[in-house]
């Protein structure tokens, strides 16, 4: 009995002693592969030289500094929502930049004859963030898109609504087919998440920042940081300039900014609320706007387009499940 005690007394060591040995191998080991990863994520992938022209959408993302609003003070932003300038590294307002995007290439649109708009009456909707608004704008496709992320799924948007018309037979072939701007915009952005994974998407707002990210990484005029592992690929990507290829196109940047100052200046009534960044002055727009008297002037293009902008993109927000949605 004493010698089988012994013999157990001494495996239980042993035991321990191998146990020990193995988790600190497999400890080394594993923070061995963590720093290595780490290193190789931080680690640009080895550019391309930039290919392809780059529509207003893109050079909204690329020269976010010039279009954007910075982000505003002491408001609690999840890590994985938080964006940056990628050509100055100024933290910006992720809100802000989606709806820029989408500013940008529908004026582009609506300049090349791409789109028209028109403003119809509707019920007030009493839904947030404009409960008491009452009309909406509508768009139709009446020319070819040009070739750039945003353009291209919105004239997705407008191939499968008007085939859904078609089959509820509410589509007539002799006329225009008109759209609501927040159906286009919803069926766009189910289109991009189409061609993303559930660990890219980081809601709308992100979602059409990213999106077009993406095609400027295969152009070549953003870079990816390399994601090794699994753990790197959940991470937010923080693609960064290719700096050479995007100064190239400061001109274009130039001349789309003069083409967004034109167009507010021509089409726009200054009649948004003065205040520091663009998305405090739409949420305390003056009710005269959102529900305007019978005998009232239309309102100007620029504000119908900004207003309803951010109209849908707020309604999509407040939808989705995010902690600090509708904050």
């Amino acid at each position: 009995m004493a010698v089988q005690i012994g013999i157990i007394v001494v495996l239980a060591i042993a035991g321990v002693f191998i146990w020990r040995a193995a988790s600190g191998f497999f400890r080394t080991l594993l923070e061995g592969e963590a720093e290595t990863g780490e290193e190789e994520a931080q680690r640009p992938s080895e550019p391309i030289e930039p290919v392809g022209p780059v529509g207003p959408d893109g050079l909204v993302v690329l020269f976010a500094d010039r279009f954007v609003d910075r982000a505003p003070e002491g408001k609690m932003v999840s890590p994985r929502l938080r964006c940056y300038a990628p050509l100055t590294e100024e933290e910006l307002d992720p809100q802000h930049w989606a709806q820029q995007i989408l500013y940008a290439t529908l004026v582009d649109l609506h300049e090349k004859g791409c789109i028209d708009l028109r403003v119809v009456d509707r019920p007030a909707t009493l839904m947030p963030p404009f409960p008491q608004k009452t009309w909406e704008v509508q768009l139709c496709q009446i020319g070819p898109m040009p070739e750039a992320p945003i353009s291209d799924v919105l004239a997705v948007a407008f191939g499968l609504l008007r085939r859904s018309a078609q089959r509820r037979n509410d589509y007539d072939e002799n006329e225009r087919h008109w759209v609501t701007l927040d159906a286009l915009i919803e069926q766009a952005l189910k289109t991009m998440r189409q061609e993303m994974t559930f660990w890219e998407r980081s809601g709308v707002f992100g979602d059409i920042r990213q999106y077009v990210e993406a095609a400027l990484i295969a152009q070549g005029y953003l870079i990816e940081p390399e994601r090794p592992t699994w753990l790197d690929r959940m991470r937010a990507k923080r693609p960064v300039p290719h700096e050479e290829g995007v100064r190239r196109l400061e001109a274009e940047a130039d001349r789309l900014e003069a083409r967004l100052k034109k167009f507010r200046a021509e089409k726009g009534g200054n009649l948004l609320p003065e205040a520091p960044r663009e998305s405090e002055a739409l949420r305390n727009v003056d009710t005269a706007l959102l529900c305007p008297a019978e005998d009232a002037p239309d309102i100007p293009l620029d504000e119908v387009l900004r207003l309803s902008i951010y109209e849908t993109l707020m309604a999509i927000r407040q939808l989705e499940p995010s902690g600090d949605a509708g904050v």
